[in-house]
Parts: C-alpha cells; sequence; structure tokens
C-alpha cells in the first residue's frame, strides 16, 4: 500500500525550470522552508531564511533554479549551478515540510542528476544535526567528507560528494 501512494505521487512529480516570473513565490517558498531552521539553529550568517529579495534574484538568474510540483502544487524547488567542468553542486534542495517524507525529494535528486549527464562528480554541504538530511543524502549515494565548518554552538555544515559514472563506450 505505501509502495502504491509512494509511485502515485513520484508520477504526479514535475520539475520546471524556474524563470525571473517565479522568483517572489519561489523566495517565499525558501525563506516558509528554511525559518524553522533559522530558529532551531539561530544561524544569523547563512541561513536562507535571511537572504534577500534582490540576492535571491541574482541567483536565480545565473544558475539553474526548478520548481517542483506534485500535481499542481508548487511543493518546492531545487537551486544546482556547475562548480567547474564535469562537477555540479546542489546547492539546495526546497520541500515544503507537508511534503517531505513522501519520496519527492528522492525523486527530484535523481531526475535533476538525468538532466546533467556530462557531471562526474555532485557536490552538496548540509547541517550535520539534521539526521534526515544526512540519511537521505547517504541513501542517494553521497558520501561525507571531512570537511566541516562550524557555522555555532548549535549548528555544523558538512560537505557530501558523490561520483557518477560517465557512461563511455568501451574501446575495441
Amino acid at each position: 500500500m505505501l509502495d502504491a501512494l509512494f509511485t502515485m505521487i513520484q508520477s504526479k512529480i514535475s520539475l520546471r525550470k524556474a524563470t525571473a516570473a517565479d522568483a517572489e513565490e519561489l523566495f517565499e517558498l525558501q525563506r516558509k522552508v528554511f525559518q524553522p531552521l533559522y530558529e532551531k539553529y539561530e544561524d544569523h550568517e547563512t541561513t536562507p531564511a535571511n537572504q534577500t529579495f534582490e540576492r535571491f534574484e541574482e541567483r536565480l538568474k545565473i544558475r539553474d533554479f526548478f520548481k517542483i510540483t506534485l500535481g499542481n502544487s508548487l511543493v518546492g524547488s531545487v537551486h544546482i549551478y556547475p562548480k567547474s567542468p564535469g562537477i555540479m553542486r546542489l546547492h539546495m534542495i526546497n520541500i515544503l515540510d507537508e511534503f517531505q517524507g513522501k519520496g519527492i525529494a528522492q525523486q527530484v535528486m535523481t531526475r535533476i542528476e538525468g538532466l546533467y549527464p556530462e557531471a562526474n562528480r555532485w557536490e552538496l554541504d548540509t547541517i550535520q544535526e539534521e539526521k534526515r538530511n544526512c540519511y537521505l543524502y547517504e541513501k542517494m549515494g553521497y558520501v561525507q567528507t571531512d570537511e566541516k565548518w562550524k557555522v555555532n554552538d548549535k549548528m555544523t555544515l558538512v560537505h557530501y560528494v558523490k561520483t557518477t559514472q560517465l557512461n563511455h563506450m568501451p574501446c575495441l
């Protein structure tokens, strides 16, 4: 029964490249997703909850943002960019709280990785204390590195890497 529910949800998930017209809606979504983390960790320096709209708009114009919808409902967004040739950075994935735990992030990550077949390495950072996030990324094949940044007494960021195999034809 639960597997059928996940399959139904996954079949209704859509990714659409965001445009400047989506900026206000995605900015508000980002703030809504990150506000509870801001309150929990009191991260005044790095939290997306405090990002200015101007900075958000700037990133939207120069990087790849995708709207995540389930049916006709906006449920999240994902922000990625090339760090260097062959290396992509999953900068941020936002899923509204009421849609978390339904397999949406896993499906989105799989689809995003498929959109960039030239990437042989993916990177991301997350909050070490958020065990659900760490579990998700590890389940998706990401490996935690030794790189950590203590933001404050409550929060540490950790770096994850996933190496993918490029599909090369064998030499005969």
